[in-house]
C-alpha cells in the first residue's frame, strides 16, 4: 500500500529521470552508484575485468552484496543475469541493468532495511523500483554523444519514444527504441596513469633497506615471460631471477629475449630489479598492464512497449514488452602464460602422452615452458649457437631448451558477448464495493528470459604442441613434424601448420587458424512471477482508516549453463574430462526452483493532525509479514515491523525492525566442484605475517608451519590451482535490520527536506563464497591453529613452503554486520522570495551523503573489515546544485569520496603510502530550451582535471571519471 511521508517508515533516496538526462547516463547501474551514495560496488559493471558476461552492470547497496539488493521493474521482478556457473561474475539473482532502457525511467526509488517482507527473498540491503512511463503522450527524440578531452572513451546514444492515447483517452500506448554505444578504453590509453608507465605497487628495489614490503615503484616490468619468448635451460625454473639465474646471458651477463621479429637475442634491461627477482622497473621487459582493459566496447539497442487500458472506471489493464540485445567484448587482454612460474613441469610432447605410451591422451600441464629442440628451423644459426653455447656451459644436454611467452598473438585474451533479453509483463486492477467495505484489487504476471553467448578464441593445446613440433621437408619447407594427430576439438583449420614462437606476431595465417578453436559458453535465465492482491479496511478510527492488504505470489527460476563442446573438455574413460586449452574444463551447471508465497500488511493511523493532539501531530504504525515455501530450502517467514511519529508538523521520527532472507542460488546449490586458478595474500609472506585481525596470532602460526620470515609467496604474485564448487547443503541467509530516520521539513522553509537515517543490518549464516585467500586466511588467523578444519581445505610443501593447491567453494559460514548513516537533502527556493525579480529563477539543491560506521564480515571468530578502500571509502557525498531561469538550466555537482587506504588491516609497514587523502571532483551540465520543441545540454565531467593520488592504485569503477580525464557529452532533443 502506498505511504505518505507521514507514515512512510523505510529509508531511501530516488533518482528522477530528469537527473539522469542532465547527467547524460548510458547505464542505470553507473548512475545510481554517483547519485546515490548508498550504492557500492556491484560484482560486475562495464568498467574494469569482466566475467562471464561481459558488458554487464550489477548494483550492490551498503556494501553487502549484489545478490543481496533486489530489482524490481514497477514493482515486479526482473530476471536475473548472472551465470549459473561458478565462473561467472556473481552467484546470486543479480540483474543487468544494463538491459533497462534509459529513456523510459520515471524514477529509481531505493529503499533500505526492512525490504524482505513487502517484497519477497534477495532484499536483505534494500530494494531498487525502476519505474517506467508507461503514460507518455507525445514523440520525444535524443541524440547524445560524448568523448573526453584526450579523444578517448567514446559513447553515443539515441533515442526515440512515441506515446498516444486511443478510444477517447480510455488508453494509451507507448514505444520507445533505444540505442547505445560506448568506444573501449584500454589502460595503455593513459600510459601514465593506468598503463605501462603507471605507478603500481612493487616489492621494493633489490637490495634497498626499506621498512615497506610494498613500494610505489614506476614502470613494473615481469621477467617471467616476455611476449617475444624468453630462453631457458630447464623447464622448471624461472629463465630470468635477481636478474640471471635459469636464463640464457650474453658475455656481458645480460639475460636474453627474443626480439621483435625473433631473429635474434637481445637483452632484458630493466632500471632496476625488485626483491621478487622476477620483477622490475623500467626497461624493455613485459608490461601486463599493457594488457588490461579500462572500459568494454559495447552496443546495445532496446526496443520497448508500454500501454495501459480503462475498461470501465473499475477495471484496468497494463502491458510490458521488451526486447534488448546487446554485444561486448574486449579490445585487449592477457593471453595464454607459458611459463615455470604458473607450470608443474614443461609442455611437451611427454607431458602429453598416457601412461601407456599413447599419444595426446592427457596432458597435465598447459601453463608450463615449451621444450623446443635447438634443431628448431625458425632459429636462425646464431640463436642455435649461442642456445647451445649455454647449454653446454651447465652441463646440460644441447639437443633442447626451454621459451617462456605471453601468447599475445595467439588468443590474446580476447571475447565477445552477446545478450538477448526478453519481458512481458501484464495486469488487471480494479476496485469493488461490497459487504459496506471498498476493495481494490490487483492480478499481476511477467514471463522474462536472458541469455548470452560468449565467445572466445583459445589456443587448443594438442594442435599447438603439433605446430611447434616444426622441421623441414626434403625441399627445405617448414612443416609440422609427420605423425601427428589432431585435437578432438575443432578447431579454424584441420590441416596443421608449422607455429613460429620466436618473437611476436610471427606466425602464418595458417598456423593460427591449425591452433586456434573458436569457442563458445551460453547462458540461459528464465523467470515466471504471477502477483494477485487486494486490499480494503478493517475499521475506522478517529485518525482514518486501518487498512490490510492480502496478497499471493508464485515465482519459478532456472539457470542453465552450457559450456559448449570446447570449455567442457574431452571426456577421458573414467568418467573425467581434459581441458583442451588454457581454460579448465567448465561444467554444465542446471538448476531451477519455485516458490509459493502469501504476504499481508496492516497500517493503523493512531493520530492525525485533524486530532490536534499536544505534541503529536501524526502518528502511525505499520506491520507486515510473508510466508514463503522455496522448494529448494523449505518454509520461513520474514516480517517487519514500522512506525512513524510526527511531534509537530515540521519534525518527524520513523523506523522499522524486520527479518528478511536470501535464499541460496542456483549457482551456489548446484555448481560442480571443478579447476579453479586463484591468486591469494598469504598470510604467511612477509608482507601480511604482521596483519590481519591479529597479527600476534598469524605470525605465531606461521612461525609454528616453520615457514621462514621474509618469506616470498608465489601465490600472492601469481595463480595457484585448486578445486571449487557449489554446496548443495546451503541453507538460507537471514537478516535482522534496523532503521532510524529524522526528518525535518519545516513549514517556515518552504521546500526545504533534510532527512537522516542510520540503519543496521546484522546477516546471520551469510553464504560466503570461501576464496583460497578466505581459507588460508582463517587458518593462520584461528586460536585453534593446526586443528581447525580450514587448514585442511589447503596444502602447503613442507620444503618450498609455498601453497600448492586449494578446495574452496560456497559455505553458509559468516556473519556480517553493517552500520550507516545516510542524510539527504533537498531544498527549492525560487529567487524572488529572497527580493529578487520574478523572473531571476529558482536555485534547487539535492543531495544525500553515506557514512559507514561499520561494515565487517566475521567467521572462525575473525573479524575482516568490507569497507575503507578506495572502492568503497566510510564517506561518500555527491551535491547537486541547480539553476533555472526560463529556458537556461545549469548545475553544478560535487562528488566526494572520504579518506581511504589501499588495503584495510594491513601493517603500517605492508604498502607505502597506503593511507590515502579524501578527494573531490566536479561535474557540470548547462542546458537551454531552444525553442518549445528544441533544447540541448552540454555537460562536462570532471572540470577540474581532478586525478586522486596514485592512480594506478586506486578502485578504477569508483574513480573512472577522473582516470579519464575532462570528458564531455552534448545531448540535443526534439519534443512534440
Amino acid at each position: 500500500m502506498s505511504q505518505s511521508r507521514l507514515t512512510n517508515v523505510m529509508a531511501g533516496v530516488t533518482v528522477g529521470a530528469d537527473q539522469v538526462r542532465k547527467r547524460g547516463y548510458t547505464d542505470l547501474g553507473l548512475a545510481l552508484l554517483r547519485e546515490n551514495t548508498a550504492f557500492s560496488l556491484g560484482d560486475q559493471s562495464p568498467i574494469g575485468g569482466q566475467g562471464l558476461g561481459a558488458g554487464q552492470s550489477f548494483v550492490s547497496l551498503l556494501g553487502l552484496g549484489s545478490q543481496r539488493t533486489l530489482t524490481l521493474i514497477d514493482g515486479m521482478r526482473m530476471v536475473g543475469g548472472a551465470s549459473a556457473s561458478v565462473y561467472g561474475a556473481g552467484s546470486g539473482s543479480q540483474v543487468d541493468v544494463s538491459a533497462i532502457p534509459t529513456s523510459l525511467i520515471k524514477s529509481m526509488d531505493t529503499r533500505i532495511g526492512g525490504a524482505g517482507a513487502a517484497y519477497g527473498a534477495d532484499a536483505v540491503a534494500g530494494v531498487v523500483n525502476y519505474q517506467l512511463d508507461d503514460h507518455f503522450t507525445g514523440v520525444d527524440m535524443t541524440a547524445q554523444g560524448g568523448w573526453t578531452q584526450s579523444l578517448i572513451a567514446p559513447s553515443e546514444k539515441i533515442t526515440f519514444k512515441y506515446g498516444h492515447t486511443f478510444d477517447h483517452d480510455k488508453g494509451g500506448a507507448v514505444l520507445d527504441i533505444e540505442y547505445r554505444n560506448a568506444g573501449g578504453v584500454v589502460y595503455n590509453d593513459l600510459p601514465n596513469t593506468l598503463g605501462s608507465n603507471a605507478t603500481s605497487y612493487q616489492r621494493g628495489p633489490l637490495g634497498v633497506s626499506t621498512p615497506y614490503t610494498y613500494m610505489l615503484e614506476p614502470s613494473a616490468r615481469n621477467l617471467w615471460a616476455s611476449v617475444t619468448g624468453i630462453p631457458g635451460l630447464t623447464g622448471t625454473d624461472i629463465p630470468i631471477y635477481k636478474g640471471v639465474n635459469d636464463g640464457i646471458a650474453n658475455a656481458a651477463g645480460q639475460p636474453l629475449m627474443f626480439s621483435q621479429d625473433g631473429k635474434s637475442l637481445v637483452p632484458v634491461t630493466w632500471n632496476y630489479l625488485t626483491k621478487t627477482g622476477y620483477n622490475a622497473s623500467g626497461g624493455n621487459g613485459l608490461a601486463t598492464r599493457d594488457y588490461n582493459q579500462l572500459y568494454a566496447p559495447s552496443s546495445q539497442l532496446n526496443l520497448t512497449t508500454l500501454g495501459h487500458y480503462d475498461f470501465t472506471d473499475h477495471l484496468h489493464a497494463t502491458w510490458q514488452g521488451w526486447y534488448a540485445r546487446s554485444r561486448a567484448s574486449s579490445q585487449v587482454g592477457q593471453g595464454t602464460w607459458t611459463t615455470p612460474y604458473f607450470g608443474d613441469g614443461p609442455l611437451d610432447m611427454d607431458s602429453y602422452l598416457n601412461t601407456d605410451g599413447s599419444y595426446g591422451a592427457g596432458y597435465h600441464n598447459v601453463n608450463g615452458a615449451y621444450t623446443l629442440s635447438t634443431d628448431n628451423p625458425y632459429l636462425t644459426d646464431a640463436e642455435r649457437t649461442t642456445i647451445k653455447n649455454a647449454l653446454a656451459a651447465n652441463g646440460l644436454p644441447t639437443d633442447k631448451f626451454y621459451l617462456s611467452r605471453l601468447n599475445q598473438d595467439l588468443d590474446g585474451g580476447m571475447y565477445r558477448t552477446d545478450m538477448q533479453m526478453f519481458r512481458f509483463q501484464g495486469g488487471l486492477a480494479g476496485d469493488f464495493n461490497a459487504l459496506g467495505r471498498h476493495f481494490n484489487w490487483s492480478l499481476r504476471g511477467q514471463y522474462s528470459k536472458y541469455m548470452s553467448d560468449t565467445w572466445q578464441p583459445m589456443i587448443n593445446t594438442q594442435n599447438l604442441i603439433n605446430a611447434l613440433n616444426s622441421t623441414r621437408d626434403a625441399s627445405g619447407n617448414i612443416i609440422c613434424a609427420p605423425g601427428y594427430q589432431n585435437s578432438p576439438a575443432a578447431t579454424r583449420s584441420e590441416t596443421c601448420a608449422p607455429f613460429n614462437p620466436f618473437g611476436t606476431d610471427q606466425l602464418t595465417l595458417g598456423a593460427k587458424n591449425y591452433i586456434i578453436s573458436d569457442a563458445h559458453y551460453k547462458n540461459s535465465n528464465a523467470q515466471r512471477d504471477f502477483q494477485a492482491e487486494i486490499n480494503s479496511t478493517v475499521l475506522k478510527l478517529p485518525a482514518g482508516d486501518v487498512r490490510w492488504d492480502l496478497g499471493y505470489e508464485h515465482r519459478r527460476e532456472g539457470y542453465t549453463f552450457n559450456p559448449g563442446s570446447f570449455f567442457a573438455g574431452e571426456e577421458l574413460a573414467d568418467g573425467s574430462r581434459r581441458q583442451y586449452g588454457n581454460v579448465t574444463a567448465m561444467p554444465y551447471t542446471s538448476g531451477s526452483y519455485y516458490t509459493h508465497e502469501a504476504f499481508g500488511e496492516l497500517d493503523v493511523p493512531l493520530v492525525s493532525p485533524a486530532m490536534n493532539v499536544p505534541g503529536v501531530y501524526s502518528l502511525s504504525a505499520t506491520a507486515n509479514g510473508r510466508y514463503i515455501r522455496n522448494s529448494m530450502t523449505g518454509s520461513y517467514w520474514t516480517y517487519m515491523f514500522g512506525g512513524a511519529w510526527w511531534p509537530t508538523q515540521d519534525l518527524g521520527l520513523s523506523g522499522n525492525y524486520a527479518q528478511s532472507v536470501r535464499n541460496p542460488s542456483v549457482t551456489e546449490l548446484f555448481s560442480p566442484q571443478s579447476t579453479s586458478y586463484e591468486t591469494a595474500d598469504d598470510p604467511c609472506d612477509a608482507a601480511y605475517v604482521n596483519s590481519g585481525p591479529n597479527p600476534t596470532v598469524r605470525a605465531l602460526n606461521c612461525a609454528k608451519a616453520h615457514v621462514p620470515g621474509g618469506f616470498v609467496s608465489n601465490i600472492t604474485n601469481g595463480t595457484v590451482k585448486g578445486t571449487t564448487g557449489g554446496n548443495r547443503g546451503l541453507q538460507n541467509e537471514t537478516s535482522h535490520s534496523y532503521t532510524g530516520s529524522l526528518e525535518f521539513r519545516p513549514h517556515f522553509i518552504r521546500g526545504f527536506d533534510l532527512k537522516g537515517s542510520f540503519v543496521d543490518v546484522k546477516i546471520n549464516n551469510e553464504i560466503t563464497s570461501l576464496s583460497a585467500e578466505n581459507l588460508i586466511q582463517a587458518c593462520y588467523d584461528s586460536s585453534s591453529y593446526p586443528s581447525n578444519a580450514y587448514c585442511n581445505t589447503f596444502t602447503r610443501d613442507s620444503s618450498t613452503h609455498q601453497i600448492t593447491g586449494f578446495t574452496d567453494g560456497y559455505f553458509n559460514i559468516a556473519n556480517q554486520h553493517m552500520q550507516a548513516l545516510q542524510g539527504a537533502l533537498s531544498y527549492v527556493l525560487p529567487l524572488y522570495r529572497v527580493g529578487l525579480s520574478e523572473n531571476a529563477g529558482t536555485v534547487a539543491v539535492n543531495g544525500n551523503y553515506t557514512h559507514y560506521v561499520k561494515n565487517s564480515q566475521t567467521y572462525l571468530g575473525n573479524t575482516y573489515y568490507q569497507v575503507g578502500t578506495t572502492g568503497s571509502p566510510d564517506d561518500l557525498f555527491t551535491l547537486n546544485l541547480n539553476y533555472t531561469r526560463g529556458p537556461l538550466s545549469v548545475q553544478w555537482q560535487t562528488i566526494f569520496y572520504g579518506k581511504s587506504q589501499y588495503a584495510v588491516q594491513v601493517a603500517k609497514t605492508a604498502y607505502e603510502h597506503n593511507d590515502r587523502p579524501s578527494f573531490a571532483y566536479f561535474n557540470a551540465t548547462f542546458g537551454y530550451e531552444i525553442t518549445k520543441n528544441f533544447d540541448a545540454n552540454f555537460m562536462i565531467n570532471n572540470i577540474t582535471n581532478a586525478l586522486p593520488k596514485y592512480p594506478g592504485t586506486v578502485s578504477v569503477t569508483r574513480y573512472y571519471e577522473a582516470l579519464i580525464g575532462r570528458s564531455f557529452q552534448l545531448n540535443l532533443g526534439a519534443h512534440f
